[in-house]
């Protein structure tokens, strides 16, 4: 894929690494059951967005990190691979293994819905699918940046730890508001930072929202790319 800024090897062996994973594919097989087991007492696309995007999570924690820890990034980028290549080259292999979930997820409560006549689920799902493939393209470049400044697995900490202050920050000036102070301000810019890098899916197709998500997760990507390409590849242990 010279074309297109990454490297089919590395985004290859990417993907490789998680359809390989015994935790991947059973993860896979929980979500496809509880796709499957929700098709007939919930809307649609109800449950397996969310698992998806904890996967992007999991996955998206560690794109650079077992080769930090390793001091194999270093025989790495000895080849003729640039450091923006290969970043964007494992970005693009955690997208792909997540929207493999997100798929598996649509197909088999689309299987379920149709065992039981309900055709008209079909356009949601699709959507759902969608949305899915850009939140985890946000959450993966997110967390790359974030891998880029910092130790391994920190990120996801990191991450975790923004969007648990966020909601609770809010929650805050929420009970402060109701004893009748004026916050709004503060909480309508906390609420803007929130839903920037914690994006909700629309209830519908919405593609100012899909290109809002893609155009912070180009920002982010570049950012990152800036920060790897300062960053000090270690031999050893990072």
């Amino acid at each position: 894929f010279p074309r297109c800024g990454v490297n089919g090897v590395v985004v290859s062996e990417t993907v490789r690494r998680h359809v390989t994973n015994a935790g991947y594919l059973s993860y896979l097989a929980f979500l496809a059951i509880v796709a499957l087991g929700v098709s007939r007492f919930n809307r649609p696309a109800s449950m397996w967005p969310s698992l998806v995007a904890v996967l992007a999570i999991i996955a998206g924690s560690a794109p650079i990190g077992p080769e930090f820890s390793s001091g194999t990034l270093q025989l790495i980028l000895v080849k003729p691979v640039k450091r923006w290549v290969y970043l964007l080259s494992r970005v693009a292999g955690v997208v792909l293994a997540v929207s493999i979930a997100a798929i598996v997820g649509g197909v088999f409560e689309l299987a379920g819905r149709l065992a039981w006549g309900e055709v008209l689920a079909a356009p949601e799902i699709a959507r759902a699918t969608l949305n899915c493939f850009a939140d985890a393209t946000l959450t993966a470049s997110l967390l790359v940046l974030l891998g880029s400044l910092t130790r391994a697995y920190f990120n996801a900490a990191i991450y975790l730890g923004t969007q648990f202050a966020l909601g609770g920050t809010m929650a805050v000036f929420g009970m402060l508001r109701a004893s009748g102070r004026d916050f709004s301000a503060i909480e309508r810019g906390l609420a803007m930072v929130d839903n920037a890098l914690f994006p909700e899916f629309p209830p519908r197709f919405d593609a100012s929202w899909l290109t809002l998500v893609l155009l912070e997760a180009a920002i982010a990507l570049t950012l990152a790319c800036v920060a790897f390409r300062a960053r000090e590849v270690p031999y050893g242990g990072d």
